[in-house]
């Protein structure tokens, strides 16, 4: 397929000059139109798509230094290369057009060869930009695309309840009442936050097959999940191994409740995990699996966040990161938690104090201690399916 040639508009007064430029740009096979003075020539531009303009300085009415003006305030014509051609040979003059958005200058009397050569660079920087507009375009349209089905699809995970295969029971509910959306604003409040990572994942995915992996982790998200659920808790984020769940919102938990309900899930993951790693061991997969959780309550902001392609409930605030920090810092198979935490179960667990911790953006070191086990009423009343294997 042959490139269709430049299309040139020569500006100029003078029609011999107009005469010499347009056979010199003829002969390189361009196909070139003129315009006798700036008037004329912006009318020209406002209705055909030229390539290049060479642009006289000197004209009477409109110069060409007004055209040039206008043409770089006009979103449609401002990426159109213009070379400016005079009899003023200064360069207090060339300055100003340079200045203005001219891509060139060439002072009259004029070399062929090198008139040749800068409308040619003008030519390739205006084709450059057309075929970046070109794929903006496309990308632009391919985008909405995706928007488009992307909103049907889950149009159609709402009508069929199918949502809630894929958001945290309270968040598709919320969704589905539309009782959480991104106008509606986020909200401030008290929760407590547990962050949980897998100890030995690394070395696993080191010497498994994929498909075995996904399987290890499969397993492992599925029974953390149901943790969190079974006590009360929101999953709004796993990233590989790691898990961050929220009690305390959407809806409203007393506090004392929600650390509690936090630190009865960090001890039931551990079981559950060693249990699954036990499981693992027997099928002939060598998963020297431990978790680590770190917990922590205080003030968070909430809401579902995003954008009309992707949304998702989050919780963010400094008490999400020292949860992170507490969780890092555990040893494989404990449970540590902030002060805040502990003051509100501190009756209810028995808890050994480990040394503070340095946390990015705390004024002083942050109090972690780490949880044992519960005690009285409550170990008693712990399920005994916390502690059984998980189902094959």
């Amino acid at each position: 397929m042959n490139e269709s040639p430049a299309w040139i508009l020569v500006v100029d007064d003078d029609p011999v000059n107009r005469a010499l430029l347009t056979r010199l740009l003829e002969q390189d096979g361009y196909r070139v139109d003129t315009a006798p003075d700036g008037r004329r020539a912006l009318e020209m531009l406002e209705g055909d798509p030229f390539d290049v303009v060479l642009l006289d300085l000197l004209m009477p009415e409109l110069d060409g230094y007004e055209v040039l003006t206008r043409m770089k305030a006009d979103d449609t014509l401002r990426h159109v290369p213009v070379l400016m051609i005079t009899a003023l040979d200064d360069v207090q003059s060339a300055a100003r057009c340079i200045e203005a958005g001219a891509d060139d200058y060439l002072p009259k009397p004029f070399d062929p060869v090198v008139l040749r050569a800068r409308v040619k660079a003008g030519w390739s920087k205006k084709r450059l930009h057309d075929l970046e507009a070109r794929h903006l375009g496309e990308m632009a349209r391919l985008n909405r695309r995706l928007e488009a089905r992307i909103e049907e699809q889950m149009a159609e995970l709402l009508r069929t309840g199918e949502l809630k295969r894929f958001l945290p029971q309270q968040i598709a509910d919320g969704l589905l009442a539309g009782e959480l959306e991104p106008d509606k604003g986020v909200e401030r409040k008290r929760i407590t936050v547990l962050v949980a990572d897998l100890v030995g994942f690394t070395t696993l995915s080191e010497t498994l097959e994929p498909e075995e992996l996904a399987q290890v982790v499969n397993d492992y998200l599925r029974e953390m999940m149901a943790t969190a659920v079974a006590e009360g808790g929101t999953l709004i984020d796993f990233a590989g191994d790691g898990v961050l769940v929220v009690y305390g919102a959407p809806g409203d938990t007393d506090e004392e409740q929600q650390a509690l309900q936090a630190i009865r899930t960090g001890l039931g993951m551990r079981d559950r995990v060693r249990a699954l790693a036990a499981r693992f061991r027997s099928r002939g997969v060598p998963a020297e699996l431990e978790v680590r959780v770190g917990v922590n309550s205080g003030y968070c902001t909430l809401g579902v966040f995003g954008s009309e392609v992707m949304r998702a409930y989050k919780a963010v605030g400094f008490p999400v990161n020292v949860a992170a920090r507490l969780e890092s810092a555990a040893a494989p198979g404990s449970i540590l938690c902030g002060f805040r935490t502990y003051a509100l179960v501190e009756d209810r667990v028995r808890a050994v104090r480990r040394e503070p911790l340095s946390v990015r953006g705390a004024a002083r070191p942050v109090e972690a201690w780490e949880i044992v086990e519960l005690v009285g009423d409550d170990a008693a009343a712990e399920r005994p399916s916390d502690a059984r294997s998980p189902a094959a």
